[in-house]
């Protein structure tokens, strides 16, 4: 749980830190392209203002910032046609029928100022002989814009990566208090649930002592049912303070046959089917092996079974089923009955909890048998999910 709001953390302080980023790169992107495109938009225009480049503008702050840059201009009349040309280097190079594609593509598009590839250009109306188009290679500012873009990439990628080793590291401060209270709670639940023992070991003695005084009584039969349920409560808290805690008892792993652990565990409950009603079947693929603690998948089996009884319908179905999928084995456990909600399919696995239709107390349990499950097959580097059509049916899928 700590590890998952760890990580929440980080993922949530690097997006919202990696979005501004990256706003804030598209905004200095836009910018500079809008800026470079306007700075070459006003050259144009000035240009062609005055039918051309005069040769006092060459060496004057005429056009800005682009020294060297060479200008060419095409005057037509209203019919289209090439009045003049005229350039500020030499275009002998150029040949007649050139000058003619270039300006009828240009005035083709209809656009007051576009791009012909990396060419710039700028169309102007003139009233005494019809409009001027004036040419400019614009290879300079795009290569700007190029590198402006990455530059601004490997800044941002390495803007984000420290904010990512600064969201680890702020993560442990946020959540140190939580897993200090965190901490203090499995500390209360495991010495609070030894405790419990004795004094529940005392009850249910002392009940066995009366009873055998007195004769049979309900009043004594209460205290030892409830004094059960107390005990298995304190139980599956122990359990899961034994699973908490990391320098406690730890999980044996040893190679062991899943077939056979999987056979034995669920058919011993087959009589309990068959006082109930209810149609049992077990489906288990042969000799798959497995490589973890044999009690404790056990414990999962045992768990996801019990479940299955206390939730399905009368006369309903339960299936437990066992295959092999590539290198994953997969165990199953399926029962009819009022199944559980979409939005509740992950809560189950939550501590203590239980949904008021499925998982109340007439059904016994504590809502921990889920969680205990849960946090046995994440030991095992593996995982538990379950499905549901809700009314009909539920199952539990545990992938090793």
């Amino acid at each position: 749980m700590i590890k998952k709001l760890q990580h929440k953390i980080i993922l949530i302080i690097t997006v919202l830190l990696t979005i501004s980023v990256v706003v804030l790169m598209f905004a200095i992107n836009i910018m500079s392209q809008g800026q470079n495109m306007m700075r070459l938009h006003d050259n144009l225009e000035k240009i062609a203002s005055q039918d051309g480049l005069r040769k006092e503008d060459l060496n004057s702050d005429f056009i800005e910032n682009r020294t060297g840059a060479g200008y060419l201009w095409i005057m037509v009349d209203y019919a289209g046609d090439i009045i003049r040309v005229g350039s500020n280097f030499d275009f002998e190079s150029i040949s007649a029928q050139e000058f003619i594609y270039m300006k009828d593509e240009v005035l083709s598009y209809n656009n007051e100022f576009g791009f012909i590839d990396d060419i710039a250009y700028l169309v102007m109306d003139k009233p005494l002989y019809g409009a001027i188009i004036v040419f400019t290679s614009a290879s300079s500012e795009m290569e700007q814009n190029r590198t402006l873009v990455i530059t601004t990439t490997i800044i941002g990628a390495a803007t984000v990566f420290l904010f990512f080793m600064l969201a680890v590291a702020l993560s442990f401060w946020l959540i140190k208090p939580v897993r200090e209270t965190f901490d203090k709670q499995k500390r209360f639940i495991s010495d609070a649930s030894h405790e419990l023992k004795t004094p529940l070991a005392v009850i249910s003695a002392n009940t066995d002592v009366l009873e055998s005084e007195i004769g049979e009584n309900k009043w004594l039969d209460y205290i030892r049912s409830e004094s059960i349920r107390m005990s298995e409560l304190v139980n599956e808290l122990l359990y899961l303070a034994r699973l908490d805690d990391k320098s406690g008892n730890r999980l044996t792993m040893a190679k062991f046959n899943l077939s056979d652990v999987v056979l034995q565990t669920s058919l011993p409950f087959e009589s309990r089917m068959f006082e109930e009603g209810k149609k049992f079947d077990v489906d288990v693929q042969d000799n798959i092996f497995c490589e973890g603690d044999e009690s404790a998948i056990k414990h999962v089996l045992t768990i996801l079974i019990d479940n299955a009884i206390k939730y399905s319908e009368e006369k309903g179905e339960i299936k437990v089923e066992l295959k092999i999928h590539g290198n994953k084995k997969v165990l199953s456990v399926y029962n009819t009955g009022i199944g559980i909600k979409k939005d509740k399919l992950d809560k189950v696995f939550e501590r203590f909890y239980r949904e008021d239709e499925a998982r109340n107390s007439s059904g016994g349990g504590y809502g921990l048998g889920l969680s205990i499950a849960s946090e046995v097959v994440r030991k095992h580097q593996g995982s538990i999910r379950c499905e549901s059509d809700y009314g009909k049916w539920v199952r539990f899928i545990v992938t090793l």
